[in-house]
């Protein structure tokens, strides 16, 4: 029977009985779905036992796009989404073939009545004219709230001639451009970047807030349904009567017509890809589909391809396997049609969920650290620091001026012109400590910048020679990776993050290299590091190496010891642990395996590094968290390293600006990107208040989790202790401190990992790093006594796994003025703005340290972190003999006026920010990527800034020149620059018919020309101009 016929036969049923019972297996039933909506049936709503049903229905139908190819919708309502009901009315209008998938309880809803709705909405549209200031009042009567930036649903921001509007049943924000009344264009933006994607002819609208008239979702479904599909449940309803219908499952009634489709459940294969490829070699089935992620298809495709099994990609070519993509939840066999359906359920044993859209990064976020506000510290190359006061705009000689104001020590004012801002930034330092301020005139900064750069020497110079003797020495260079290694590859759980694709190639790449690879890897806890050693130490073993794998605790050493044993238990691996949970004769026969090469992987803590420890032939050592091991565990670990393959692990995150300078010299690979399914984590700030802290631990045992709830404090323990005890006397609570023993400590540790302990109190003890996806509630009690670095630290310990997780940081209702300081920025925490970015800023500082050595830290904190990035990335520049020349700037003083008008751009640090970015522009694509932005951002860009714009064009002309100076005097031009360099331009001058001078300006040489508008100096200067 082919598909046409199973269908006919199913569709003459209904037609007959108008309702019927379907008998099948549940995974078979969403397939059926799928057909009938290519059918005068549609649409169908499939209606569902509950929520978390409802979603894997809706999984399971987007999946089989195989059988219509695409043709089909499918939606399922969010009905706590406050416009869900319009965006399905207006679904209904629109699509044909329609499946709406909703669960029982819901179809008692009422919604928001689409024809009633629209008229209390703003129709735009491109090209016509309205008035402007009325139609933005209407907005803010309609709900919407005014921003800075618009971010989320229900935000309206308004610069100049653009105004940006997100209504709640947009996926993105609208931003539309003005002249006058007339609305000239439209376009759909990135919230977080703050880009434009495409053009728009018409928007709706619709109010954020309101009242509106309701209808019961009961006759929607009335007037629009040609089929309900009732999926292991179902209730009488007279107003349904009349509707065709199936009913399917549990529910099956006895009194209808029954069509039976047989089916069964495929086999498990639990992540034995050569049973599955075995399987696929005998195939019997006149159909299979085998629907992997779209990550695992490539991987699956090379597989097969080994394997010499025909398979295609493409449902037009005849073939009796097919590989596509897709997340369905579960598989099946029809054998009446002759098809199998193979998912990841089947074959992994575990089902994968739709990678979200990840969100990129902000530029906005960056630009919040980065930019300026009056009162932060500001680094002066050449002044040293001083106090940010503002910018002053001043007219002199009829020229708009514009000038950074910096107070130093005594009260003394700097003007610093905006052309100059590159040599201006905004201090940075770690931890709350604050810079000292420098006395204009003396020589106190001079020193410190000399102190520094003798320091960036020496740490250069020794990074280089490391680098050099690595480069020299010889190590294994370990075999491309085989099929195992693929099969190991396609058997990981997870969807790679592409940050996590790139350190493992990263990997592979040095052990195939014959230099000793040392690598070092950054990212978070949960990020996905262990994956990837777990790739490196199979990868050593398979050309028979042995691989050392180092914690700093014994807990971390048997939770990777677990881990380990897990990914790779379907290979001839032997892997063991050693610590001090394995008695001494233990101790003793591993010492033994491990010498006779009967070990293949020997995790441990210190104890693995110690004499009596002899590997037989160790081709790998993998250390995590390097910086937590003494002296002289570092000194072993040395001589161990000196000519074996190193990886080493890291949840400290480094700076970017670090990880560049660093390129080539220090190999680091760091994994930005959260694993896909961790869920943001909510913060709460708030006065301590018992009755919260109650309800937000038992919402968290309630759902079978566990809590960490941290007390700086050893001495307050015991009291919090009583309180707990007295909340929750029928769950195990336990406490950890840094005075416990080293036993006593991990034994409370492993039973929190083990879950014998529900609720953990404890000190900052838990940034060890300990993984416990189970725990996802976090108490700080009290938050004050904390730093914004060790809170971020603190708060990455929970939202590890697939569910929501919670911080609640609580404040005493008294607060000294150092902590009412301390709350102001933690309630700036509650959010991922410029509160998260400093604390993320402070470790990575602390990041930078553990990679150049603890004794930059105070260097660092001299002179502030991103002067001392660069004058490290010059001094490694220098060192490898590369041009440093980039920092060469060209001085440009015309009599124009090129600035960001107040009423353009309005926020000062932003117009900051633009000035620093022009001021940095290499090159003419990064002139006009700017320009673009800016008047993507803000519209037309009015005189002044096309004028800045031309004379960042100019200054980046002048530096290719290798000009100094071109300043308008007198109604002359004169252009500062080298000998040669004048010589040359007097030449190509002279065959644009413009005639110089060389003079003396200033006491130094100088070419000397007629007056030329800014165009015209543009075309003299532009390096394309006169070639060939």
């Amino acid at each position: 029977m082919n598909i046409s016929d199973f269908l006919r036969t199913i569709t003459q049923q209904i037609r007959f009985s108008n309702r019927c019972s379907l008998s099948t297996i549940q995974p078979v039933r969403p397939f059926i779905a799928r057909l009938l909506s290519g059918t005068h049936y549609s649409p169908i709503f499939y209606i569902t036992t509950s929520e978390e049903v409802k979603r894997k229905v809706f999984r399971q139908i987007e999946s089989f796009s195989f059988i219509d190819q695409d043709e089909t919708v499918v939606i399922h309502v969010d009905f706590e989404e406050k416009y869900s009901g319009i965006i399905l009315q207006k679904t209904l209008h629109k699509k044909k073939n329609l499946v709406i998938v909703i669960n029982i309880n819901e179809l008692d809803q009422d919604v928001v009545e689409l024809e009633n709705f629209m008229s209390l909405s703003v129709s735009l549209e491109k090209g016509k004219e309205y008035q402007r200031d009325q139609l933005i009042d209407q907005l803010f009567r309609m709900g919407y709230e005014r921003q800075d930036y618009v971010r989320e649903k229900g935000d309206i921001a308004i610069r100049g001639e653009v105004v940006d509007v997100f209504p709640p049943d947009c996926v993105e924000p609208i931003r539309t451009y003005w002249w006058g009344n007339i609305l000239e264009k439209m376009k759909y933006f990135q919230a977080e970047t703050q880009r434009t994607d495409y053009d728009l002819e018409h928007a709706l609208v619709i109010p954020r807030d309101g009242e509106f008239k309701t209808v019961p979702l009961i006759k929607i479904i009335m007037e629009q349904a040609r089929l309900i599909f009732w999926d292991d449940v179902f209730t009488e309803n007279l107003h349904l009567s009349s509707i065709p219908q199936v009913i399917s499952g549990i529910v099956s009634r006895e009194d209808l017509p029954n069509i039976v489709v047989s089916a069964s459940h495929p086999p498990a294969f639990f992540g034995e890809i050569p049973k599955l490829i075995n399987y696929l070699k005998e195939n019997k089935w006149g159909k299979t589909y085998l629907i992997f992620p779209s990550e695992k298809v490539e991987l699956f495709a090379s597989i097969l391809n080994e394997e010499k099994i025909l398979y295609s990609r493409d449902m037009k070519q005849p073939s009796q396997i097919f590989l596509l993509k897709g997340f369905p939840v579960e598989g099946f066999m029809l054998p009446d049609l002759g098809l199998s359906v193979l998912t990841t359920q089947e074959i992994f044993g575990k089902d994968f969920t739709r990678p979200s859209k990840k969100k990129v990064e902000s530029p906005i976020a960056e630009e919040m650290l980065s930019s300026l506000q009056p009162g932060d510290y500001i680094v002066h190359e050449e002044q040293g620091i001083g106090i940010f006061k503002g910018i002053k705009e001043m007219v002199l000689e009829g020229v708009h001026r514009v000038y950074l104001v910096i107070e130093y020590a005594a009260g003394d004012i700097l003007y610093v012109p905006i052309e100059s801002a590159s040599i201006v930034q905004k201090y940075i330092g770690s931890g709350d400590a604050k810079p000292k301020i420098s006395r204009l005139g003396k020589d106190e900064w001079g020193k410190a910048k000399q102190r520094v750069a003798q320091s960036i020497k020496e740490t250069a110079q020794e990074l280089l020679e490391i680098y050099a003797r690595r480069n020299i020495e010889k190590g294994h260079a370990f075999s491309p990776n085989s099929t195992w290694h693929k099969q190991l590859e396609l058997s990981f759980p997870y969807i790679e993050t592409p940050d996590q694709k790139q350190a493992i190639r990263d990997v592979e790449h040095d052990m195939e290299s014959p230099r000793p690879m040392d690598r070092l890897i950054c990212g978070d806890v949960g990020y996905g590091k262990t994956e990837i050693a777990i790739r490196a130490a199979f990868k050593a073993v398979m050309d028979g190496k042995q691989v050392a794998l180092l914690a700093p605790t014994t807990i971390l050493s048997e939770q990777h010891y677990l881990t380990f044993k897990e990914r790779l238990k379907k290979f001839p691996v032997r892997i063991a642990v050693i610590n001090r949970f394995k008695s001494t004769q233990e101790q003793r026969q591993i010492i033994d395996g491990v010498k006779n090469n009967e070990i293949d992987i020997l995790i441990g803590t210190h104890r693995l590094i110690q004499k009596d420890i002899h590997f037989h032939d160790l081709g790998l050592v993998i250390i995590d968290e390097e910086q937590r091991f003494g002296v002289m565990h570092k000194e072993r670990l040395k001589k161990m390293k000196s000519t074996v393959d190193v990886l080493t692990l890291t949840a400290t995150p480094i700076p970017r600006t670090l990880y560049l300078s660093l390129t080539g010299i220090r190999d680091i690979s760091v994994i930005e990107t959260p694993p896909e399914g961790r869920k943001p984590v909510h913060t709460v700030v708030a006065p301590r208040n018992q009755k919260m802290i109650k309800e937000a631990i038992q919402h968290e045992l309630e759902r079978k989790g566990q809590v960490f709830y941290v007390c700086p404090r050893i001495k307050s323990l015991k009291k919090i202790y009583d309180e707990l005890v007295l909340l929750f006397p029928n769950y195990q609570i336990g406490i950890a401190h840094g005075r416990l023993s080293g036993p006593d400590l991990e034994e409370v540790m492993e039973k929190f990992y083990n879950a014998e302990i529900d609720i953990l109190l404890c000190t900052t003890i838990i940034e060890i790093g300990l993984d416990v996806p189970n725990a996802n509630t976090l108490i700080v009690d009290p938050a004050t006594l904390f730093g914004l670095s060790q809170l971020y630290q603190l708060r990455g310990r929970i939202g590890r796994f697939d569910r929501e997780a919670y911080a609640y940081l609580f404040y005493p209702k008294r607060l000294t003025h150092e902590a009412q300081e301390r709350l102001d920025a933690l309630l700036e925490f509650e959010g991922l703005g410029t509160g998260y970015k400093l604390a993320l800023r402070d470790m990575e500082i602390r990041g930078a340290g553990n990679i150049l050595g603890q004794a930059q830290h105070g260097f660092i904190q001299e002179i502030g972190f991103s002067l001392y990035t660069r004058m490290l990335q010059e001094e490694i520049s220098r060192l490898k003999g590369e041009n440093t020349e980039t920092n060469l700037s060209t001085s440009i003083i015309l009599q124009e006026n090129a600035f960001f008008p107040n009423w353009y751009m309005k926020k000062e640090n932003e117009r900051f920010s633009y000035y620093q970015r022009l001021l940095q522009a290499q090159k003419t694509k990064d002139i006009e990527d700017l320009k673009a932005e800016i008047e993507d951002r803000y519209g037309r860009l009015p005189s002044e800034v096309e004028t800045l714009f031309k004379i960042t064009t100019l200054r980046y002309y002048g530096k290719i020149a290798k000009v100094d100076t071109i300043e308008e005097k007198n109604g002359e031009i004169f252009i500062v620059a080298p000998i040669e360099v004048l010589v040359g331009l007097n030449e190509k001058f002279r065959k644009s018919g413009v005639k110089g001078l060389l003079v003396n300006h200033h006491g130094k040489q100088a070419l000397k020309i007629p007056f030329q508008k800014l165009n015209s100096l543009l075309r003299l200067f532009d390096p394309n101009v006169g070639k060939g």
